[in-house]
């Protein structure tokens, strides 16, 4: 399951980067579900990874 895991992360980060979109509606299923994460802790890390890459999106 945890392979399964990564492989979706990815697909997600490529294909929301492609589209430019956020990605918290399809982070935080991927890791409740295949990661086995809790929803509130999940949630926490879904905000902390969105919030991390538009502090560095607005740099560049």
């Amino acid at each position: 399951m945890i392979i399964l895991g990564y492989i979706f992360s990815l697909l997600i980060g490529v294909s929301l980067g492609l589209i430019g979109a956020g990605g918290s509606i399809l982070t935080v299923p991927v890791l409740v579900y295949l990661m086995a994460i809790p929803p509130v802790l999940a949630t926490a890390y879904s905000l902390f990874i969105v919030g991390t890459t538009a502090l560095v999106g607005s740099f560049g």
